[in-house]
């Protein structure tokens, strides 16, 4: 039996202790002199390309610097995961991933709202970009469904696998990404890794939810189960 996975990044498999918003904001502050311009916008479960359109809006901006506001962001985006000094990976990845790898009946892919070149910037310093070797990301303003669709596409078209729904599999820290698996008619993998609890993912559609990825015995059981 072959399982495709498909994976949230922030939150999910890293903890970015906010380097992202920081970045964004070093960036606006360099182009508009704004401070903070990011303080007011809505990030969890997001798409970058929208979040960022999000901002020129609040401030009445037209998106004329769109690539030289990511040019920035990639920049500052370095330099404050440089910062942190230590891992981003969240608790039990890097044992998982390796593990899951192992087995060779698990393919995981990203199905993320970062825009590719960040999602890999923040997925480097833990060197865990060697098992997603395709996924969907967030570089146009796209609904987030449609990301994961693009992940589950580019899976097909990469390994050469039909991937079953009940075997294909969400996995994600917010009632966005649970949204998803509904949408598409997927398994969704809730963590409470991020800002909603078992509860609440539970209450936003998962099809299974975890307090963490620290046991992955645990997480392996999901798939036994169903």
């Amino acid at each position: 039996m072959n399982y495709l996975l498909v994976w949230d990044i922030d939150g999910t498999l890293i903890q970015s202790r906010g380097v992202g918003r920081r970045a964004l904001d070093k960036a606006f502050l360099d182009l508009y002199g704004i401070e903070n311009g990011f303080e007011k916008v809505d990030m969890a479960g997001r798409l970058d390309s929208l979040i960022i359109r999000d901002a020129f809006a609040l401030h009445g901006l037209a998106v004329n610097d769109y690539n030289a506001l990511l040019d920035l962001y990639f920049k500052y985006l370095r330099e404050e995961i440089a910062k942190i000094n230590m891992p981003l990976a969240a608790p039990g990845i890097a044992q998982l991933l390796p593990l899951l790898e192992s087995q060779g009946c698990y393919y995981n892919v990203l199905g993320t709202g970062n825009i590719e070149r960040g999602a890999r910037i923040k997925l480097e310093n833990d060197d865990l970009n060697k098992y997603f070797p395709t996924g969907g990301f967030g570089d146009s303003p796209l609904e987030r469904w449609q990301i994961i669709e693009k992940a589950i596409i580019n899976a097909y078209e990469l390994f050469g696998i039909h991937f079953e729904k009940e075997n294909t599999y969400v996995i994600g820290d917010t009632p966005r990404d649970m949204e998803c698996g509904k949408k598409l008619g997927i398994k969704a993998i809730g963590t409470a890794t991020g800002p909603y609890s078992v509860a609440q993912l539970l209450d936003s559609g998962a099809d299974f939810a975890l307090e963490s990825l620290i046991d992955p015995d645990a997480f392996q059981k999901i798939f036994h189960r169903v």
